[in-house]
């Protein structure tokens, strides 16, 4: 008896992910300032403005408590 199956050929390959590590205190400057250029640049979307300005506000309560410790600049 034949079959009328049509063989398959199983192939193996290796695929690499990029995981993108978490950024360090040198990333920071770079990625706030990407940031400007998107809200500028108008590629953050008006839907996402509420939720980064929630998270902003958490960035600057955090960076005045820090400041106020060590004499950094302060930021209004």
């Amino acid at each position: 008896m034949t079959s009328d199956r049509t063989p398959v050929q199983v192939v193996e390959r290796l695929v690499q992910v990029r995981t993108p590590l978490a950024p360090t205190r040198r990333d920071w400057p770079r990625l706030l300032e990407e940031l400007a250029h998107q809200l500028n640049d108008g590629r953050v979307y008006d839907r996402d403005l509420s939720a980064l300005a929630q998270q902003l506000e958490m960035v600057l309560q955090a960076y005045r408590r820090r400041a106020r410790l060590t004499g950094a600049p302060h930021v209004y």
